[in-house]
């Protein structure tokens, strides 16, 4: 009998790279033919939240299991999904995400501020057309007016994509690259991809920051569960101040919070976040000390 777990264990890095792009790739275009072949309608909400749920489960969380699988012995340990997740450490994180909103808001209001070349200037016009496009769907997919749509959002936008993406993004690819060019490259490599994937270039830097941050919490952690809880922390709270806010709650502007009037807590989130991250460092390296 034919044992395949572990088989590939021995691969090479390009085929695993290759592997990983050609696995998402099935799974992503099988997704939308199955969206598309069950009536999937591009002009009702719904219909996109059920293509976004299946493009997550395709891409980002069926690819980084199935490999596994192929690559190790041990998938679970190979994702980094065998530790459990310290409650201390689980509590400070989330509390730590919270506390660098107006630093990420400060960070995308920068980034909006950037101007390319006018040689550049047909690509720059499709950057802003990329944003806008996701912008409208965005707002579409956050305006829900009950529990259960909030419920749903929740699972949609925060769970299923902090799951997949850092399963994909960090336990795989970086996974990858990190036993070919060393940790740092593969964090922030993966990081690059991680922001651009996402078609919002206006928001690409901060993006690119949580993304190096998820990879070296990982790196720091081995625990996958740290950098899926950020994630999902980051998400979650979006969906959740754009629901009070579309049933009628008059709350302050949370993408604006750091800016303008208040720079100065954009600023102040800015310490707390580097002075966090070196925190998180030397604790996390602490804690996995044989």
């Amino acid at each position: 009998m034919i044992k395949f777990k572990g088989i590939l264990e021995n691969n090479g890095i390009f085929s695993n790279l290759l592997l990983i792009v050609g696995t998402a790739s099935f799974f992503a275009l099988f997704g939308v033919l199955l969206w598309t072949t069950t009536g999937g309608n591009a002009n009702d909400i719904d219909s996109i939240k059920l293509l976004q749920l299946i493009q997550s489960l395709g891409m980002f969380v069926i690819p980084p299991f199935f490999l596994a699988y192929f690559w190790s012995k041990k998938p679970l340990v190979y994702l980094h999904l065998d530790k459990k997740l310290n409650r201390t450490n689980a509590g400070l994180l989330i509390l730590f995400m919270l506390l660098i909103i107006p630093f990420i808001n400060l960070l995308g209001e920068i980034n909006q501020q950037l101007v390319l070349p006018k040689a550049f200037a047909g690509i720059e016009a499709w950057m802003k057309a990329a944003q806008e496009q996701s912008d409208l769907i965005t707002g579409k997919l956050l305006d829900v007016h009950n529990l259960g749509g909030l419920s749903l959002n929740i699972l949609l936008i925060a769970m299923v994509p902090a799951l997949g993406e850092e399963l994909f993004f960090r336990a795989a690819l970086q996974g990858v690259i990190q036993k070919w060019k060393g940790a740092t490259i593969a964090i922030w490599i993966s990081a690059f991809i991680f922001s651009a994937i996402h078609l919002q270039f206006y928001g690409f830097v901060p993006r690119l920051l949580l993304g190096a941050f998820f990879g070296y919490m990982l790196v720091w952690s081995g625990n996958l569960w740290l950098p899926i809880l950020a994630h999902f922390v980051n998400n979650a709270t979006a969906v959740i101040f754009y629901y009070f806010k579309n049933n009628g709650y008059n709350l302050p502007d949370i993408d604006k919070l750091g800016t303008g009037n208040t720079l100065w807590i954009g600023i102040l989130s800015g310490f707390v976040a580097i002075a966090g991250i070196i925190w998180f460092k030397k604790r996390m390296q602490k804690v996995n000390l044989p």
